[in-house]
């Protein structure tokens, strides 16, 4: 009894890899940007504009 040889296996599990790897990797990394990065660099830069904003008003004054 012969064993069919398999072929393409190599390739296609390759490319499976990659794409699955690729795929989960965009989606963790778009929701670590803005799920996290955004929000909290918005706050940031939120905080440091009213610091400035009050030194602005404290030196016209």
């Amino acid at each position: 009894m012969a064993v069919a040889p398999i072929t393409g296996m190599l390739r296609r599990g390759l490319i499976t890899d990659l794409s699955l790897g690729l795929g989960i990797g965009f989606v963790f990394g778009g929701g670590f940007w803005y799920g996290y990065h955004m929000p909290r660099t918005n706050a940031r830069d939120k905080y440091y504009k009213k610091i400035e904003e009050e030194r602005a008003a404290k030196a016209a004054v």
